[in-house]
């Protein structure tokens, strides 16, 4: 995906945040809501998408990212797979890397969620007290025809003004916040990178392609 295209993208969920009023009141529900009505909506979605998926992939990806977009702290998601890099980064390779980080992540969700659509959701009861009174982890399951179980977790995180966020995913055992951490500090050691940050966030997209994560199995 071009530069030119992540831009315009995330221009227009700027301004579909900014009027999506359901999820604009965060800030006074619970994470264990936000974090069930998103994945219901996402589902829901997914289902609907059945018809156009194949021909329009990107269409779905747009889609779904429509609905993260509220509810994903990508800011802060990216900040932690980059880690200790963050600090040497320069202010627009940090904004470049939020930008593809979110575009890479949008699509890993949406295939993974293509594989449980035919899935029920459900909140699990989390009764364990968090360290972090600023941090929740939400725990869901879907449950598929087939009787297969899929667990979920998201880790939301209580910003400063927004409300309730997601700012880590679990899907299946793989957590998608450190496996993406892992990957970003192993490419950069890499021959071809040598520790370039800048080469890496341009070739992200290329770099977490080459190594889908699968959540299905």
């Amino acid at each position: 995906m071009t530069k030119l295209f992540r831009v315009w993208l995330s221009s227009f969920l700027m301004i579909y945040g900014s009027i999506n009023i359901a999820f604009g009141e965060s800030n006074s529900r619970s994470p264990e809501a936000i974090a069930l009505d998103a994945s219901k909506d996402l589902m829901l979605l997914v289902r609907k998408s059945g018809s156009y998926t194949e021909e329009n992939t990107e269409r779905l990806f747009i889609d779904v990212e429509a609905l993260l977009s509220p509810v994903v702290d990508f800011e802060s998601f990216a900040r932690g797979v980059m880690a200790v890099h963050y600090k040497r980064a320069s202010e627009e390779q940090r904004r470049e890397f939020v930008s593809t980080f979110r575009w890479g992540l949008v699509r890993t969700y949406a295939l993974a969620l293509t594989e449980f659509a035919d899935g029920e959701l459900s909140l699990v009861p989390n009764p364990k007290a968090q360290r972090n009174p600023r941090y929740k982890n939400v725990k869901m399951q879907i449950r598929t025809k087939s009787g297969d179980v899929y667990p979920l977790i998201y880790v939301m995180r209580l910003g400063e003004s927004q409300g309730w966020r997601l700012a880590n995913l679990i899907v299946n055992g793989i957590n998608i916040g450190l496996t993406y951490r892992s990957q970003f500090a192993s490419a950069l050691q890499k021959p071809k990178y040598k520790g370039d940050l800048g080469k890496l966030i341009d070739d992200w997209a290329d770099v977490i392609g080459k190594d889908d994560l699968n959540l299905a199995n």
